[in-house]
């Protein structure tokens, strides 16, 4: 587990030191172009130095492209990897340095393919870590938005010229402030374009502002209007109702305890349609999660605590979810038994066999209904929900299996059992 967890930490940081001489690439050669920067002896370390990374990086991912290759399961679902050839060429193209090997200072823009990477590693993230998703995406678009706007940046530099009397600081600076105003449309006229040259780069720029910025609205304004799924459910069922209520003359009372048991579902998380995406799920994942969902109802209860996990896994995959509005009965006294129940939420009422004196309230964590099945008898009290009430139901045949099969925990149920027994009777 630990060695998993490190190569977790390695592989990740890996990832993010590779996203950083990828930035620091792409922020340096268009100011090397301006500033001719690599006469410089500090800039030719760097450059050698990511130069290192993108090699290492480049043997990293042949070399994990070959296991996965060969792996049965991993090869089927890890698509960042060199199965796409032009991953590949671009890791190639991105890796030699150019500032040494050839006089053209431009090659150095070929560094650039190595924005392949940086994108695929983003998207990675967003499909293996789902839950960080919007968080994902948004760093990319900050990402994105302060590269792009440092590219045009550079390039408005180099057609408009440095304004003298100010630094190359300033310059850039100012050049930054003009290029900003004008991909986002706001442009307050301080700075003005002289030329066709200027003018043209101006339109294009605007223009590309124009998509980007509205690229950038619109996955920024779907992360955060992004409604939560069970509130998603929750407005589709109560337009449901409005049109039900339209066609059909149902009753305020009625209308009121099915808006509220809605209202229920949502506050609860449970209204959300989990069964659609059960049911996309292949036979063993589906089983699984569901699976997932019961076992925890069956821990939570006291005297299962410290159970084989056999066990729960054995009652779990038979517990069929079960919801009381308040008022419902669950069952009434005489009524043949046919399951039993355990209380995941709510507060239910045990009246006595003439429904007037109160036996007893049961919380989460209880379970009721086992003493007409020990017994083989009809039910000894009726139960009925106070609250809104989740329980899971355990059909009477599959938990006298489990009784046979786990002996010990059945005389736990069998002791408790019997001193409610005594109690109500």
């Amino acid at each position: 587990m630990l060695k998993k967890r490190l190569n977790f930490l390695l592989d990740n940081g890996w990832k993010i030191l590779v996203i950083l001489a990828v930035s620091y690439q792409a922020m340096i050669i268009p100011l090397d172009l301006l500033f001719a920067l690599r006469n410089h002896e500090w800039y030719q370390g760097l450059d050698l130095l990511v130069t290192l990374i993108f090699i290492l990086d480049l043997l990293q991912n042949i070399n994990r492209y070959r296991k996965i290759k060969r792996h049965a399961f991993y090869k089927d679902i890890y698509w960042d990897t060199y199965s796409a050839k032009g991953y590949f060429v671009s890791d190639i193209l991105a890796v030699l340095p150019y500032a040494f090997l050839f006089a053209h200072p431009g090659l150095q823009l070929l560094r650039m393919f190595k924005w392949v990477k940086v994108l695929r590693t983003f998207r990675f993230y967003q499909i293996r870590h789902v839950r960080q998703s919007n968080r994902i995406t948004l760093w990319f678009l900050m990402f994105a938005l302060f590269h792009f706007g440092h590219l045009f940046t550079c390039l408005w530099l180099g057609i408009h010229g440095m304004e003298p009397g100010l630094s190359p600081i300033d310059n850039y600076v100012q050049s930054f402030y003009w290029t900003m105003t004008t991909l986002t449309s706001v442009g307050y006229g301080d700075i003005i374009p002289k030329g066709n040259v200027e003018m043209m780069y101006t339109v294009f720029l605007e223009v590309i502002g124009f998509a980007a910025f509205a690229f950038l609205v619109g996955n920024i304004v779907s992360i955060f209007s992004r409604k939560d799924p069970a509130q998603q459910r929750f407005l589709e069922n109560m337009e449901k109702l409005k049109a039900l209520i339209h066609y059909r003359d149902i009753p305020v009372e009625l209308e009121r305890r099915i808006s509220d048991f809605y209202t229920y579902e949502w506050k609860q998380k449970l209204g959300y349609d989990e069964n659609s995406l059960l049911d996309s799920l292949p036979r063993g994942l589906r089983q699984e999660l569901e699976l997932e969902f019961r076992k925890r109802a069956i821990k939570n209860i006291p005297i299962f605590e410290g159970v084989d996990d056999n066990f729960v896994r054995e009652v779990a995959q038979h517990l069929t979810p079960l919801v009381l509005t308040p008022g419902d009965v669950l069952f009434r006294a005489e009524e043949e038994a046919h399951s039993m129940f355990f209380v995941q939420r709510g507060v239910l009422k045990v009246f006595a066999r003439d429904e007037k004196r109160v036996l007893t309230q049961l919380h989460e964590g209880d379970f009721l209904g086992e003493i007409a099945i020990f017994k083989h008898s009809a039910r000894t009290a009726t139960v009925k929900a106070i609250s809104y009430a989740d329980l899971y139901e355990l059909d009477r045949t599959e938990f006298e299996r489990a009784m046979e099969k786990y002996p010990d925990i059945a005389e736990r149920i069998m002791q408790k059992s019997k001193t409610r027994e005594d109690r109500y009777i």
